[in-house]
Parts: C-alpha cells; sequence; structure tokens
C-alpha cells in the first residue's frame, strides 16, 4: 500500500469517527494504538496523522473541535511511550513539529492529550 492509499483510507476513517464513538466508546483509544503502530513502523510521518486529525471528520475540523483529534493523538503518544519508552515518544514528537496546541478543542475538555503538555 503507498502513502496516497493509506491517507485515504486514514481520512476515510476519522471521517466517521464521530459516529463510531457512539457506538463504540473506545473508538479514539483502539484508533490511536493503530496509528501508533502505523507511526513506530515508519508507515506514515506523525506529522501527517496529525494534519489529518486537526483537519478530519465529517466536516473539517469537527474532530478538533469536539476533542476527539486530541483524545486520538494522546492515545497515539501513551501507546508509544508504553512500547518503545520517553526517548522514542520525545524524538517521534520533536521530528513531527507538531504544535499541540493545535488539537485543543475551542471549549475546554479534558483529553487524554493533557498528559503530554
Amino acid at each position: 500500500m503507498n502513502g496516497k492509499m493509506a491517507g485515504i483510507m486514514f481520512e476515510s476513517v476519522l471521517s466517521s469517527l464521530e459516529d463510531a464513538v457512539n457506538d463504540a466508546p473506545k473508538a479514539p483509544e483502539f484508533l490511536g494504538r493503530i496509528f501508533a503502530k502505523v507511526v513506530m513502523e515508519d508507515m506514515a510521518p506523525l506529522r501527517d496523522i496529525g494534519r489529518l486529525l486537526c483537519e478530519g471528520g465529517e466536516e473539517p475540523g469537527c474532530l478538533r473541535e469536539s476533542g476527539l483529534a486530541a483524545d486520538v493523538l494522546g492515545n497515539i503518544f501513551e501507546t508509544i511511550k508504553l512500547e518503545r519508552g520517553d526517548t522514542v515518544l520525545d524524538e517521534i514528537r520533536a521530528s513531527s513539529n507538531l504544535p499541540l496546541q493545535d488539537f485543543r478543542p475551542l471549549h475546554p475538555i479534558k483529553s487524554k492529550l493533557d498528559a503530554f503538555f
């Protein structure tokens, strides 16, 4: 699978995440674990996953507004930290240049990402 195809598949999954959470409340956790594996195996850079999270959803940006983008990203970080340690997580975060504040919803919602600020 090439990068473009993976991006299209990820966009499709993210566009239905809000609906999936209604039926499967742990969807952000599971999706975060999957994306963490993708990042750790160098199948896609965290920067690209982050962009999809910030811009994604049924409507552009609604995952960020709802807090789901922060939850997924927090689960990505947590999985990388558990499986590869703080040093690898710090390296991946630094190389991605992702500004974490971009993932915070406009209205304060407690998120899994809060632990990484």
